[in-house]
């Protein structure tokens, strides 16, 4: 049933010469067929070819603008009425989407994760960098904080990891 409309169709669609019953269905065709759509933009082209064009369109755009900026204006009697708040309170985003309380979530994390020592345990006590012994020559050699970190980095990945990897059984 939802077979293609002729041009002629499209035409009496465009010249709202259609009964309701037929435009409606023109239109749910109209919704999902590329050809029909084609042929309808085809008779908005020649129905725009017969309109008459503006004569100034200066003073057209003018008075759009000039309306427009009348229309953006409240009225001195909107402000003052309750019942109708401005547009600014209409806009207003929930409360749990606000920046501010993100970052009072991401602080009280922060606060708990610190006090049970989530961090303590993860870090254990890195220290700017420290003087490592060799134990054959017994000289100081100076360990940077980058390699101390990557080894506490490595050592809880390998901690991590199940023991079926590492050739172990579960």
């Amino acid at each position: 049933m939802n077979q293609h409309r002729p041009l002629d169709i499209w035409m009496q669609y465009v010249n709202d010469e259609l009964p309701p019953e037929e435009r409606e269905r023109c239109e749910a065709h109209l919704d999902g067929c590329d050809a029909c759509l084609e042929l309808y933009m085809e008779c908005i082209g020649q129905l725009a070819a017969g309109l008459p064009g503006l004569p100034d369109t200066d003073a057209f755009a003018a008075a759009v603008m000039q309306r427009w900026a009348e229309e953006q204006l409240p009225a001195p009697d909107v402000k003052d009425n309750p019942a109708n708040p401005p547009a600014e309170r209409k806009r207003r985003i929930p409360w749990t989407q606000s920046p501010f309380f993100h970052y009072a979530v991401a602080a009280a994390i922060t606060l708990l994760l610190m006090s049970t020592g989530v961090f303590h345990s993860l870090m254990g006590h890195p220290e700017p960098g420290r003087i490592s012994y060799s134990a054959s020559d017994r000289t100081e050699a100076y360990v940077p904080f980058s390699e101390v970190l990557l080894e506490k980095t490595i050592g809880l990945l390998d901690s991590i990891q199940p023991k079926h990897e590492r050739g172990g059984a579960r």
